[in-house]
C-alpha cells in the first residue's frame, strides 16, 4: 500500500462522450483515493452525466458556472484536493487504463522525479507531445505555491508548469494505446480552429511573463485570433519578432492545426 494519498484532477468542458469512462477508470484504480472533477462551464450533457457519482464516495463533482479555463479549473481542484500526490487527467480520453495511471504515478511513487509527463506515442514529435501533455503527476507540495498563479494561466496551463520544474527533475512517459479527442472530432471545425487560436496565444502571453513581448507582438497575438485560415496564420506567426514565442507557436500549431487543413483550408 502506498505511503502517499493521490488525488486524481480532471478538468471538464462539454465532454460528454468521453468523461463517464474517463472518471469510471479513475474511480476503480486502488492507487487512487479520490477523484476531483471540475465541470468548467460546459453547455451540453457533461454535468448530467457527472450526477451518476453523486452517491459515490470516491468521486467529488465541482460544477463551475462559467468557463475560465483550464488553468482556473485544475487550480480549484488543487485546493479542494487532499492528496499527497496530483495526478491530472484530461476528460477526453478514449481508452484509459489502469496501466496508464500507474505510468503516471511510478516515479513519484518510488522518489525518482518531481514531475511526470505522459504522451500519447505515436502521435506527432515526442518532445513536443509531451510539453502539451494534460496527463501529469507532481507532489502537492511542490504546486500550492504556485496555485493563484495557475488559475490565471487558461489555456497556457501546461507551458506554465514546465517552467517550475527543471529538466533532471522531469520524465516523460509514454502512454501506449491512448488516444485524445481532437477538437474538431468535438465541434465543428471553424469553431475548433478559433479554440486552437486561442490557446495558442494564451501560450504565449504565459511565455511572455518572463520573456520580454513587444506591442508590435502583441497587437499581432490579437489579430492571430481572428483568423479563419491556416495560411494566414503562417503569415502572421513570421511577423512575430520574439523568437522564443514564435518558435512556440509554430510548434504548437504544426501540431495541432495542421490537421484541421484537410478539413477547413
Amino acid at each position: 500500500m502506498s505511503k502517499y494519498c493521490v488525488s486524481a484532477i480532471v478538468p471538464a468542458f462539454n465532454e460528454e462522450k468521453t468523461v463517464f469512462n474517463v472518471i469510471s477508470t479513475l474511480q476503480s484504480s486502488s492507487l487512487i483515493n479520490e477523484v476531483i472533477c471540475i465541470n468548467d462551464g460546459s453547455s451540453d450533457r457533461t454535468k448530467e452525466i457527472l450526477e451518476r457519482f453523486k452517491n459515490d464516495k470516491k468521486v467529488k463533482v465541482i460544477n463551475l458556472d462559467k468557463n475560465k479555463g483550464k488553468g482556473n479549473a485544475l487550480a480549484v481542484g488543487i485546493k479542494h484536493s487532499k492528496g499527497d500526490i496530483l495526478l491530472f487527467i484530461d476528460a477526453d480520453l478514449i481508452n484509459l487504463t489502469k496501466d496508464h495511471i500507474y505510468s503516471l504515478l511510478e516515479p513519484l511513487l518510488q522518489g525518482t522525479h518531481r514531475a511526470v509527463l505522459g504522451y500519447i506515442s505515436g502521435k506527432g514529435n515526442r518532445n513536443i507531445v509531451a510539453d502539451l501533455t494534460g496527463q501529469r503527476a507532481y507532489f502537492k507540495k511542490d504546486l500550492e505555491p504556485y496555485v493563484d498563479e495557475i488559475s490565471k494561466t487558461r489555456f497556457g496551463v501546461e507551458t506554465y508548469l514546465n517552467k517550475l520544474f527543471k529538466a533532471e527533475d522531469t520524465i516523460k512517459v509514454p502512454l501506449h494505446n491512448l488516444k485524445g479527442l481532437f477538437k474538431y472530432e468535438k465541434q465543428r471545425a471553424d469553431i475548433a480552429l478559433k479554440e486552437y487560436l486561442k490557446e495558442g496565444v494564451e501560450i504565449a502571453k504565459v511565455i511572455g511573463n518572463t520573456e520580454i513581448i513587444s506591442d508590435e507582438d502583441m497587437k499581432v497575438l490579437q489579430k492571430i485570433l481572428n483568423i479563419s485560415d491556416t495560411d494566414t496564420l503562417k503569415k502572421y506567426l513570421n511577423k512575430i519578432s520574439n523568437l522564443k514565442i514564435k518558435n512556440s507557436l509554430q510548434k504548437y500549431f504544426n501540431q495541432y492545426v495542421d490537421i484541421i487543413r484537410k478539413i477547413y483550408p
